[in-house]
């Protein structure tokens, strides 16, 4: 209960930049409210003073009152649910993009760790269950419980010894929300995770629809989706079936107090105590508290609902973002990198993939990582860019260790292409500027001339303007490289971070891009990763990488004339593949 309450506060607290809206909707709640018990006060002179004492002037004055608190009513209600409505919709609006913006601001290892289901269904799922909470939840609680104090009140005036009768069915109520809640919350947690299986069934199911086309498994996908499916399913039924036992309940015990009161009041207008009218205002009153209580004992589920989402949107709130180096207001780079015993394991993993690493690339050199697959080359790349942070040693960047600068600056002065390009649902030209918004055309044009992109830019009919589909699948594997490399060449960083990054380039188009990069690389500190030989050989240094260290570093002819572990990879093709060689890429 009291971790419930702390929650909804916390998600109350959204909503107060916004206090003067909200003030505005409380105070025509509250007029709403006050309006409700109109209609029974009515009742006792419309039926004592004109129906039964026949006087002319309550004829005509009851309703006349009627009317004109129906149309007070009604505006003070139009008021409170557009102005609460506003103040949700924002509130919910901010949450998103906080929730967005924050898990854009994860460590790379939280990404990893958790799937890409749960995180998406966070905003597609959690989030709009918080948005109920927020605004029809919130605007029932408060309006309602604003109309039963009000009938209420008007109750223990008119008769508070039968008013007292009601109060016997409070208990049982109390205990059975309260059991309800905790049912409700757990089911709706269990909802979320089912959620996020379902969507991210779905999205490896799309991401891999090449896949499944080629090796048949459409049946497999199928009844993989339809068990995630059923258990969504059957998770929904058991939320369906304690919020639907709880109202009728609800409703039972609510109906046993009303007609014991009906009972004693009938009892008491047949002695006299009561008026026909009084008796009738008293009736109605008790009636309309029907609704109200009714909507309250629904909007339990609505609220569990949207605690149940608020518990993992504010779990994921507080989990600490990438730890920053400070103010980002520095020189550029010279671009010198230092690798002191570093060593880094992946979770999970029983060996190291960086294992007291020590390696000196001053400033302007162009070093090339090769060895086998796992030898650490991609990890000692990644850890550059603080995807992630050693377990012990240092990466120094012109003699200052990388956890002391400001992370934004960092990563101005890195530029980087990898194995796997990543393209947006937007146009050339835009892709090209990404992370540089205010380019000017010609500059985005040189630099798609330099990665040899124009070649097939001014073949399309709208050139740069051209939209490219999700993760650019309107181009081929080369034409994305391609657009990435420009990319690349448009931030003009002092560091450059190649992860196989000809990987998808035939043997010409790797030829016009490689003395591209040669003129890139011109003042520059280049750290690339490669398997072929055309890629590496032309580098200031090749340094060979063995299970997280460092075994053989030095020129291409130094090393293949050496006989050590360069020239057994030349020899074999193992991670290393000669330019005459079919350009497979292996994963490091």
């Amino acid at each position: 209960m009291k971790e419930g309450l702390a929650l909804y506060r916390r998600l109350l607290a959204t909503i107060v930049p916004y206090r003067q809206a909200v003030l505005l909707s409380v105070l025509a709640m509250v007029a709403a409210a006050a309006l409700e018990p109109v209609l029974p006060a009515l009742l006792k002179p419309l039926v004592d003073e004109s129906l039964i004492g026949r006087d002319e002037t309550a004829q005509w004055r009851v309703p006349l009152f009627l009317m004109l608190a129906f149309l007070a009513k009604g505006v003070a209600e139009y008021l409170a649910s557009v102005s609460s409505q506003w103040v949700a919709q924002k509130a919910i609006a901010d949450l998103r993009r906080r929730v967005f913006l924050h898990q854009l601001r994860l460590p790379v290892s939280v990404h990893q760790a958790e799937s890409q289901g749960r995180m998406l269904s966070r905003i597609l799922y959690d989030i709009p269950q918080v948005g109920s909470a927020l605004s029809t939840a919130w605007i029932i609680v408060v309006r309602d419980s604003l109309v039963i104090l009000g009938l209420s009140a008007y109750l223990a005036w008119t008769a508070w010894e039968l008013a007292l009768l009601l109060l016997a069915v409070a208990p049982p109520v109390a205990w059975l929300i309260r059991s309800a809640s905790r049912k409700l919350r757990r089911g709706n947690r269990a909802l979320q995770e089912t959620a996020a299986h379902l969507t991210g069934a779905v999205g490896e199911s799309l991401a891999g629809v090449r896949e499944i086309k080629v090796f048949g498994t459409h049946a497999h996908e199928d009844g993989r989706f339809a068990a995630v499916s059923e258990r969504l399913r059957r998770e929904t039924m058991r939320t369906v079936r304690t919020a639907a036992a709880n109202v009728p309940l609800i409703q039972f015990l609510a109906a046993a107090a009303v007609s014991l009161v009906i009972w004693v009041a009938s009892t008491l207008s047949a002695h006299d105590r009561l008026t026909p009218g009084t008796f009738v205002a008293f009736v109605a009153a008790m009636a309309m508290l029907f609704e109200p209580v009714r909507r309250l004992t629904n909007v339990n589920a609505v609220i569990q609902k949207g605690l149940a989402g608020a518990q993992s949107i504010f779990a994921l709130l507080d989990t600490a973002p990438e730890p920053d180096g400070g103010p980002a207001d520095r020189p550029r780079a010279r671009g010198a990198l230092r690798f002191e015993a570093v060593r880094f394991r992946y979770p999970g993993q029983a060996e190291p993939a960086l294992d007291a690493l020590d390696l000196d690339i001053p400033a302007g050199q162009t070093v090339a990582l090769v060895g086998a697959s796992g030898s650490g080359k991609t990890t000692a790349v990644q850890l550059v860019a603080r995807f992630f942070e050693p377990e012990s040693g240092r990466i120094l960047l012109d003699g200052e260790p990388l956890d002391a600068m400001p992370l934004a600056w960092l990563r101005a002065q890195l530029a980087w292409v990898g194995q796997q390009v990543v393209l947006f649902d937007d146009t050339i030209a835009a892709n090209i500027a990404y992370g540089r918004p205010d380019a000017r055309e010609a500059e985005i044009r040189e630099a798609a001339r330099q990665a040899h992109a124009l070649e097939f830019i001014d073949m399309l009919p709208e050139g740069l303007a051209t939209r490219i589909g999700p993760n650019g699948s309107q181009l081929s594997g080369g034409q994305r490289q391609r657009i990435a490399i420009a990319r690349a060449f448009l931030k003009d960083a002092p560091v450059l971070l190649l992860d196989e990054a000809t990987s998808a380039l035939d043997n010409a188009s790797e030829r016009a891009v490689k003395d591209a990069l040669v003129a890139l690389r011109r003042d520059r500190t280049v750290l690339v990763v490669a398997h072929r030989l055309s890629t590496v050989r032309d580098a200031d240094r090749i340094v060979v990488m063995e299970r997280g260290r460092v075994v053989e570093q030095g020129t291409h002819a130094v090393l293949a004339s050496a006989g050590g572990r360069y020239a057994q990879l030349l020899a074999s093709g193992e991670g290393l593949l000669p330019e005459e060689r079919a350009p497979l890429s292996i994963p490091s």
